[in-house]
């Protein structure tokens, strides 16, 4: 990276590549990814992704199954016999 960036500024965002390759997606997923919210800086010629942000929209998109209806509880059936007479 050239020596003229900031550390605050580079403590604060990370290149596109180097984030997505960190998060274990590819490139291409990571701009899909901006294409849906995820909050980036262009400058300089290179895409730069805020690491906290980044992460607080990727924890915003987590989705929690519903968990499963309890059933019904079944009639207690007692040993009457429904004859057919």
């Amino acid at each position: 990276m050239p020596e003229t960036l900031d550390s605050d500024f580079l403590a604060e965002y990370e290149k596109e590549s180097y984030w997505a390759e960190s998060h274990g997606i590819s490139q291409r997923t990571a701009a899909r990814y901006r294409a849906l919210g995820l909050p980036f800086l262009t400058f300089g010629g290179f895409v730069w992704i805020a690491k906290r942000e980044g992460r607080q929209w990727i924890a915003s998109r987590v989705k929690r199954r519903n968990p499963p209806r309890r059933r019904a509880r079944q009639a207690i059936t007692t040993n009457t016999e429904i004859s057919a007479s």
